[in-house]
């Protein structure tokens, strides 16, 4: 999509400097964000712009490519673009058509939203803050400026999770029912049966390994799968013929596997001799495991898993105008400090004319003194002088200060 020249709309304060291209899922989709960037080297990307003296920092992930680089100069934003035309194998112009350019605050305004998790396919996702965070530490030269909008942008993110609900509730039904189990039985002391080698139960097998379960056992219709899954978990394997026996030894089950008959029946289940309740969670479609309501068994199925991932979703998208309130805030604080340090280096000039000011006239007090026996009257003289220059001086920047 065309975007507008920087230099074409005044930006704020001291983040008139700060740029981002994007490309994005939700401006480009996910197939064109795979083709731009498919065989882009961020690596050198990164080079390329150093050697030209560009403080840029790029955020890649599944759903966004992001850079951000500072233009200290009219010509930075041109350098960039022709080195994005050609990391992504571009025509010339193709860089704006492809992308979407956002500057100054409301670039910063920007990443702060994609820390907190507004812009993220799953709305308070909790991995994007780590990916920022990295983003942050492979851009060595990301520089002063860069750095701290960065650290800036990840307090907001922190503060948008501690202050809202942005990031309660799983959103993914695997993560729903890892959730939900966590909650029925203790991880650390319990043996859980996952039946199914697939995607699905690989999925919620590593989740619960990452959750410190005691122990795992596998159980799939082809052996080898299962062995590949157990070698990278150091779980057990049986057969599916032995699950009615390891049923008597197990806390929990979580069956993922693609079947037209029940693995797990009302039988199996009323034969089960257990020293606790035996918790049973069925990701399969059609279910693997026959629903019971009987004592001693606790059942959850991927329709009442699905509605609950559906709920939190839904709180999590009301908590957004929240977290707009905290990410408000948090611009503030970055704004002030971006001034500051916009100010810096006229300061700096000042300080140092001022210093040179106070050095001439001491000089000549000191030289008075040796000529004169009335060494308050020198100082009285020094101090006029010095109080009258002061008031002269205009630094820059300024309209000066009249007596």
């Amino acid at each position: 999509m065309p975007t507008e020249t920087p230099r074409a709309r005044q930006t704020v304060g001291g983040l008139a400097g700060l740029r981002v291209r994007t490309i994005n899922h939700r401006a480009q989709g996910l197939a064109n964000l795979s083709r731009l960037t498919a065989g882009a080297s961020s690596d050198d990307l990164h080079a390329s712009l150093s050697a030209c003296g560009v403080e840029s920092v790029l955020l890649s992930t599944c759903n966004r490519r992001e850079l951000y680089w500072r233009a200290k100069t009219d010509q930075d934003d041109d350098v960039v673009t022709r080195l994005l035309e050609t990391t992504l194998g571009l025509e010339p112009g193709g860089v704006a058509t492809e992308s979407t350019l956002i500057w100054g605050a409301s670039a910063a305004r920007h990443l702060f939203r994609v820390c907190a998790g507004l812009e993220s396919a799953v709305v308070g996702e909790a991995e994007i803050l780590g990916q920022v965070r990295g983003a942050l530490e492979t851009s060595p030269r990301a520089g002063f400026f860069l750095t701290g909008i960065f650290r800036a942008a990840l307090r907001a993110g922190g503060a948008a999770r501690a202050e809202t609900s942005i990031g309660e509730g799983a959103l993914s039904v695997v993560s729903t029912a890892i959730q939900w189990l966590g909650g029925q039985v203790p991880f650390a002391e319990s043996r859980i049966l996952i039946l199914g080698a697939g995607h699905t139960a690989r999925k919620a097998a590593r989740h619960l390994k990452a959750l410190g379960v005691s122990r795992l056992v596998i159980a799939n219709r082809t052996r080898s799968r299962a062995e590949a899954l157990a070698a990278s978990l150091d779980a057990e394997i049986v057969g599916l013929d032995e699950v009615s026996d390891t049923l008597h030894t197990v806390d929990a089950v979580v069956s993922a596997v693609s079947v037209c008959e029940w693995v797990i029946t009302r039988d199996h289940l009323e034969r089960r001799k257990g020293p606790r309740p035996i918790v049973v969670v069925d990701l399969s479609m059609p279910p693997s495991i026959e629903p019971v309501t009987m004592a001693g068994v606790v059942h959850v199925d991927l329709t009442l898993l699905d509605q609950s991932a559906t709920a939190n979703r839904r709180r999590r998208e009301a908590e957004a105008p929240r977290v707009e309130v905290v990410l408000a805030r948090e611009m503030e604080h970055l704004q002030r400090w971006a001034s500051r340090e916009a100010a810096r280096p006229a300061m700096s000039v000042h300080r140092r004319e001022v210093d040179a000011i106070r050095r001439a006239e001491l000089e000549i007090a000191r030289q008075e003194l040796r000529a004169s026996s009335d060494p308050g009257e020198v100082l009285d003289r020094f101090s006029q002088r010095l109080f009258d220059r002061m008031f002269a001086y205009r630094h820059p920047g300024s309209e000066g200060l009249e007596a």
